[in-house]
């Protein structure tokens, strides 16, 4: 049974992180008992599971939605990776950098620019690839478990995904990362935090009214939390 449930719960995640099932979508038991040919007493465990890590909410005779995207909890995980990534990356430059360690960043950001390239791009693949450029840095200054802390936070994770399927805003993305790759080429600290603000905060400016249109039922937010966000943000890219 815990195997099995294990298989639920890592399915039903994947899906849910992805956006194959959407922000408050149904999940019916009944669906995934059939889907996995299985009791009730193990989709319910694996739905536990779901719940404790924040993506499902099971209400009593109402059954299971997925939870909505926290745009409050966005904007604070952005504030964290942008004070704890820019000291990471400041660190990076310090310890001057080889020609060969420099060399498999650009591979990676060459990676990035052949495939948003290609005639359409896999969001999932640029995803992964994107991801592999900041855990670079992350893992070279043995902060891979703060690097799994970020990773782990699905809310974050969802939002990220919305905004590469939404707006597709890959070019920017890459041209970001091009700038990050110079400045620490070029042993310019002074240039990361502006850089990387932006960079992070780029995916709220991208999607913009999409929150409150096309996706806002898969949000939840409140108006005086974001307008304090959106003011910090402003001012810290013009530091």
């Amino acid at each position: 049974m815990a195997d099995v449930c294990t298989t639920i719960f890592d399915v039903l995640k994947k899906e849910i992180a992805s956006l194959a099932i959407a922000p408050g979508a149904k999940i019916g038991e009944a669906d995934v008992c059939e889907r996995f040919s299985v009791t009730r007493p193990v989709v319910r465990a694996a739905f536990q599971r779901l719940q404790d890590v924040g993506l499902i909410e099971v209400v009593p005779y109402k059954g299971a939605r997925t939870t909505l995207i926290s745009l409050s909890s966005v904007h604070q995980m952005i504030h964290l990776r942008t004070a704890v990534e820019s000291w990471i990356i400041r660190d990076f430059i310090a310890t001057d950098p080889s020609p060969l360690v420099l060399e498999e960043l650009e591979h990676i950001l060459r990676m990035q620019q052949l495939h948003i390239r290609t005639e359409q791009v896999d969001e999932k693949e640029f995803f992964r690839l994107d991801s592999a450029m900041h855990q670079f840095w992350y893992d070279r200054m043995h902060c891979d478990q703060i690097w799994n802390l970020i990773q782990n936070d699905l809310n974050y994770e969802r939002f990220r995904m919305l905004d590469f399927v939404g707006t597709l805003g890959y070019q920017d993305i890459v041209a970001d990362h091009g700038r990050l790759l110079d400045a620490i080429r070029d042993h310019k600290s002074d240039r990361v935090v502006p850089i990387l603000a932006t960079h992070l905060n780029a995916g709220l400016a991208r999607m913009g009214d999409l929150i409150r249109e096309d996706y806002k039922e898969y949000f939840t937010f409140d108006e005086q939390e974001n307008a304090y966000w959106v003011e910090y943000s402003r001012k810290l890219k013009l530091q």
